[in-house]
């Protein structure tokens, strides 16, 4: 499903926040229009529309994926140095 807001995912961020993976808390901003993941590997990423997390796996480093995400859970994350873009 597309972004309800026309160029959502393809402005520039107006901020940055380092993410802590955590069992049950969401993002401390909401909702982030993208993660950046420093060091690759497992994500469990509860989407903006989701109730429950989902496990991306081999997720690159230094890579910026546009995903609405709400919350970043701790159990089966094993990448590093995440940053949410809002």
């Amino acid at each position: 499903m597309p972004p309800n807001t026309p160029g959502y995912t393809t402005q520039s961020a107006g901020y940055l926040r380092a993410v802590t993976p955590h069992a049950t808390d969401p993002l401390p901003d909401g909702v982030c229009r993208g993660l950046l993941i420093g060091t690759g590997g497992n994500v469990s990423i509860v989407a903006e529309n989701d109730t429950d997390p989902v496990l991306l796996k081999n997720l690159g480093s230094g890579v910026i994926y546009p995903i609405k995400a709400k919350a970043v859970r701790i159990s089966g994350t094993t990448a590093n140095d995440i940053v949410a873009l809002y």
